[in-house]
């Protein structure tokens, strides 16, 4: 089965996660981005950013130069927003961007993301098959540790794509 990282990162904590699975299972990164970034910093961000969460809005994404057709996993990354994963992770997942694939979700968030696995496996699953996730807390002060953390993730979910 071939796989594939695929990531939105605003800080560079889920970037940093994604760039670790791929290194332990030697799968290509794709990160998304949307046409028109968010680029507020500090408390602003939360605000800017949580508020397209409620607005329930779905950014136009940059053209994404891969065929997902060649791939049968995805590694789903997305940092936390508002209790949920980011809008250009909500535009991918639900404009049905990629179909029929086994999703393995990971997220990054600073607390606050205790429904979040619950909200992306619902709208995983409309498209493809939700197997797992992985949630990563304060990863870019914790590196040595977020490495590690997934990197044993990454290698067990490898054991169930075989």
């Amino acid at each position: 089965m071939k796989a594939l990282v695929v990531y939105y990162s605003f800080e560079g904590n889920t970037e940093f996660i994604a760039n670790a699975i791929s290194e332990i299972l030697n799968i290509p990164t794709i990160r998304i981005h949307p046409v028109k970034n968010l680029t507020s910093t500090g408390f602003s961000k939360y605000v800017w950013g949580g508020g397209q969460v409620v607005m329930g809005i779905k950014p136009k994404l940059e053209p994404i130069v891969i065929d997902f057709k060649e791939y049968d996993v995805i590694f789903l990354g997305s940092p936390i927003w508002a209790g949920t994963y980011a809008p250009p992770i909500k535009t991918l997942l639900e404009e049905g961007v990629f179909k029929n694939k086994k999703v393995y979700y990971f997220y990054t968030h600073e607390g606050g993301a205790q429904n979040a696995e619950r909200r992306a496996e619902s709208v995983i699953s409309k498209f493809n098959e939700y197997v797992s996730a992985r949630g990563f807390i304060d990863v870019l002060k914790n590196q040595n540790e977020s490495r590690k953390k997934a990197q044993q993730w990454a290698s067990e979910c490898a054991q169930q794509i075989k």
